[in-house]
């Protein structure tokens, strides 16, 4: 579409990752078969649009056909809590809603009446904020990915209503059916306008990764249901809300092609956080971005128009790539590249090696663990484990190799100190290298055993050759290769 940034940015920060039936390799240490990813308006109340009173709804309802009165219950209507009416999605509650608010949509209606009934129709679906925004929207950046999920339910329901009503209405035919036929078009037509205000209001953002999922999250119930209300009510493709409807259309496809442009940029700019952990750990840009492209994939018939169509767009300079999957493995790679450019920055020995290990890992497990990994090429996921072999050899380079070099020298090729332990060295580097990296962190239990593993398979052996070809140098206390062990075993808890 989520994390946490920006309303639409925190929303895909959670992962909710499914399993995968992806290969991963299978000899790796890094099989991801283990443990699963760390991983008011103020609308006006209908109420008062429901009377009591049956001989009052009687009134409201009376230039229909005695069919209606038959099928309302006017007892339904009794005040509901505010909490109630913002969710109510019943279509049943909204056609009885609809009966007493048809009358202000009859060709003698006054305008006034009209507009008062429009909004609390609309109220009722908790939407009567989109007649208070002007055509070139007024919703602030963060409350637009709320506002649009409200809105895409509120117009899928009214369009079942819609529907429904007009299905019970238009048989048999006769003067009281004709009557509300034409009373239904009139509300159908002017709720579906209204609605359309909303896409102004993404229209008018600048262009950023919270515009694209809005866009997308509005293009795709637009694109279905307004064609469906103009079979419904026989609209021509002149009327207002069929002109209204297709610009609101290009001009989602068009704002969303820019934002697509701009993606990679987005993932390198400076002004994102990029503060780099200090323990190694995964970096919140990656739940981040992986939350943001299964959020693009949303909508994939919607995507898919913007990607088709941006090749016929000769006045585009920058290429877009020619399906969704490329498109989210172009992103990924981005967001690869940004992250081994940003491990830079970590200046102790190994750690960026870490820093890269976990988010590599994480990057994969996110990937695999939901629907983008329809996307992965073959190899996609081993090459990334291939990596992890490179980082982690690196890592024992950079931070155990000189530490085990100290076991090199011979007991007698000491200064004129030759009371000093010869081991004494590798203790002192020993313990350097544990004290700075016990408070770096691994989340994945899987990758920290193998991290640990590793270690002290590489340091424990030569330091129990070196004690064995060496009876006669003396092994202080604490300093067995069980206890050497024990303390390898406390590194990556953070």
């Amino acid at each position: 579409m989520q994390a946490r940034h920006e309303t639409t940015v925190v929303h895909f920060g959670a992962d909710g990752c499914h399993g995968s039936s992806s290969s991963s390799g299978g000899s790796s240490p890094y099989s991801l078969s283990g443990p699963s990813l760390d991983s008011d308006d103020g609308s006006t109340s209908t109420d008062e649009y429901c009377p009591d009173d049956p001989l009052e709804f009687r009134r409201h309802v009376s230039i229909f056909s005695p069919s209606v009165l038959a099928e309302v219950d006017p007892s339904s209507f009794r005040p509901i809590s505010q909490s109630l009416s913002c969710v109510l999605a019943d279509v049943d509650k909204h056609l009885q809603r609809m009966v007493l608010l048809l009358p202000a949509f009859s060709a003698s209606a006054a305008s006034a009446a009209r507009t008062d009934a429009l909004r609390k129709w609309l109220a009722g679906f908790n939407v009567g904020w989109v007649l208070d925004m002007d055509d070139n929207g007024s919703l602030p950046r963060r409350e637009v990915g709320r506002r649009v999920s409200e809105w895409a339910h509120a117009l899928g329901t009214m369009d079942r209503v819609f529907r429904h009503r007009h299905r019970e209405v238009r048989s048999p035919v006769n003067e009281a059916a004709v009557a509300e036929l034409a009373a239904l078009g009139r509300l159908a037509g002017e709720s579906a306008g209204a609605m359309l205000r909303l896409a102004g209001s993404v229209l008018a953002l600048g262009s950023s990764p919270s515009k694209l999922l809005a866009a997308l999250d509005v293009h795709a119930p637009v694109s279905e249901t307004y064609p469906g209300l103009a079979r419904t009510f026989s609209w021509p493709p002149s009327h207002p809300v069929s002109v209204a409807s297709d610009a609101a259309l290009a001009g989602l496809l068009d704002a969303s092609r820019r934002c697509v442009c701009d993606l990679s940029a987005f993932i390198r700019a400076p002004q994102y956080p990029w503060r780099m952990p200090q323990g190694g750990e995964v970096h919140p840009c990656v739940g981040f971005w992986m939350g943001y492209f299964r959020g693009m994939l949303r909508n994939r018939v919607s995507l898919y128009f913007v990607l088709a169509g941006a090749h016929l767009d000769e006045e585009r300079t920058t290429p877009l790539p020619p399906d969704e999957g490329s498109l989210v493995m172009e992103l990924i790679s981005c967001l690869e590249a940004v992250l081994e450019d940003k491990s830079g920055a970590l200046a102790f020995p190994g750690l960026s090696q870490i820093f890269m290990l976990n988010n590599t890992s994480a990057l994969v497990r996110r990937a695999v663990r939901s629907d983008l990994s329809m996307f992965m090429p073959p190899g996609w996921v081993l090459a990334r484990e291939e990596r992890m072999d490179g980082y982690l050899k690196s890592y024992l380079e950079v931070s155990w190799a000189p530490v085990v070099a100290r076991l090199a020298g011979k007991p007698g090729a000491l200064t004129v100190l030759r009371r000093r332990n010869p081991l004494s060295p590798f203790y002192s580097a020993f313990e350097n290298v544990c004290s700075m990296q016990r408070g770096w962190k691994v989340p994945s239990p899987v990758l920290r055993s193998v991290l640990r593993t590793t270690v002290l398979e590489s340091v424990l052996p030569a330091y129990r050759r070196y004690v064995d070809d060496h009876p006669e140098v003396e092994i202080p206390a604490g300093r067995s290769v069980e206890e050497l062990e024990n303390q390898l075993s406390e590194l990556f808890e953070g």
